[in-house]
């Protein structure tokens, strides 16, 4: 069994926030979700901080960190970098573009893609409505404080 990890407001992988906000690797659509989860916590502590912006005095001071399961056998697909265009990292229509394509295609549960902050690493979309998507399970929730020097200008 495999692990997966998410860092999220919500404690769940039904994927509503896809249907309201776009990603790195989709654009929003209602009826379209989608959930980004990262091969370590570390990945997904990463992912966030790269996308917080404003004062970081305003940040907020916990993160729910999720632990979620991939049963044996799940099938799974991949965009290695080596297929993607080399500025992949500043063409966000070119990575919505495959992200959307996978998800429409309805093949697999997972895509593994590769971080735009550490592109030796690899994040995860999670499609909740494929018929293998109840074989990712949710092992553990929790609360978790930031610790402040990550905010450090």
């Amino acid at each position: 069994m495999k692990s997966l990890w998410r860092i999220s407001k919500h404690s769940d992988l039904e994927g509503l926030g896809g249907e309201k906000t776009d990603g790195r690797w989709h654009t929003a659509a209602r009826g379209k979700r989608i959930v980004y989860l990262s091969e370590h916590p570390a990945l997904a502590l990463i992912e966030v901080l790269a996308n917080l912006k404003g004062n970081p005095k305003l940040f907020p001071d916990s993160y729910r960190l999720m632990k979620v399961n991939v049963a044996d056998g799940i099938l799974e697909e991949a965009l290695v970098p080596n297929i993607l265009e080399s500025n992949w990292r500043d063409d966000l229509n070119a990575t919505r573009n495959a992200g959307d394509s996978w998800l429409a295609g309805g093949t697999s549960p997972l895509l593994a893609v590769p971080s735009a902050p550490s592109p030796e690493s690899w994040n995860y979309l999670f499609n909740p409505l494929h018929s293998d998507a109840v074989r990712l399970t949710i092992e553990w929730s929790r609360w978790i404080a930031y610790d402040k020097r990550l905010f450090h200008l």
